[in-house]
């Protein structure tokens, strides 16, 4: 299940070991590429955000949207977005707590962050250009299934509908505990 609060908590916390600000087509691509690393060892996704081809590379389509409406809602009281030459930088304003993270999803973010350090954002933009899943939108976006990216880790059929069946049946518990 999507939420926007864990999603900040995992932003605050990929800025945190970052200097506090990082472009937001590399802070993008750190984001999908810990909950592809989430979805290959535990069937799911750190943002449970939905996932969307666009031509710089994959995205979580909600996160960035959110990003890119800085500074006109809730997120602007913790994060500034900043006009650069190529995409706007995402920088701390006040630091929250990241409880919402298990240490796992922080080990999954930490190791992400780690791995591309070096990386530019044009740099990892091609890196995310060759992973299976990602397919050319030609300037629209594309939605990536989750199935796909399943499928792109090497997960079976039998894998991928009982990572479906859990999910529903989560989804079904989520509801009924927000009615």
């Amino acid at each position: 299940m999507f939420s926007a609060e864990k999603v900040l908590h995992e932003i605050m916390f990929l800025l945190s070991i970052n200097d506090g600000r990082m472009n937001l087509l590399k802070l993008m691509k750190e984001l999908y590429l810990a909950d592809r690393e989430s979805i290959k060892e535990r069937d799911t996704s750190i943002s449970g955000d939905d996932f969307c081809s666009m031509p710089h590379g994959p995205v979580l389509s909600r996160t960035l949207n959110v990003c890119y409406d800085l500074p006109n809602n809730a997120w602007a009281e913790y994060l500034d977005k900043i006009s650069t030459v190529y995409h706007p930088d995402i920088a701390i304003r006040k630091m929250i707590d990241v409880d919402l993270l298990s240490n796992k999803d922080k080990e999954y973010l930490t190791s992400v962050s780690e791995r591309f350090k070096n990386y530019s954002p044009y740099q990892l933009e091609l890196y995310t250009h060759k992973l299976q899943e990602w397919v050319d939108p030609h300037g629209s976006s594309r939605k990536i299934r989750y199935a796909d990216v399943m499928r792109a880790l090497g997960k079976t059929e039998q894998e991928i509908l009982e990572a479906k069946k859990e999910y529903e049946q989560l989804e079904t518990l989520y509801t009924l505990g927000n009615a």
